[in-house]
């Protein structure tokens, strides 16, 4: 989380990620796309697994990334961009925000 500052560039909400609305991560059975806001996951224990799919072909269902996050890291997706996340283990404690993305319309 301490390079989250280096990410800033990418979308200016980032800036005020600790004051965003914390969500529990939702059981994805696809890809999700927000188109307009960025989402990012942060773990505090454990870890996920987070993918991403062709952006360019909305229909595809064809993994192109997957990283391995732990505690202390962060994933982020811009708007518009296909993700699908899983906690690894049950006792892993991991969030999502979804921001207000400048960038995003």
């Amino acid at each position: 989380m301490r390079n989250l500052r280096f990410f800033f560039p990418l979308d200016e909400a980032l800036r005020n990620v600790s004051e965003s609305e914390v969500k529990e991560i939702p059981v994805f059975h696809s890809f999700h796309v927000d188109k307009k806001n960025t989402v990012i996951f942060t773990v505090e224990r454990g870890s996920l697994t987070a993918t991403t799919s062709w952006r360019e072909n909305p229909e595809s269902r064809d993994v192109t990334a997957a990283v391995k996050v732990r505690s202390g890291e962060f994933v982020l997706f811009l708007p518009g961009e296909p993700f699908l996340v899983k906690c690894d283990t049950e006792d892993t404690e991991a969030v999502m925000r979804v921001l207000r993305s400048s960038n995003g319309g």
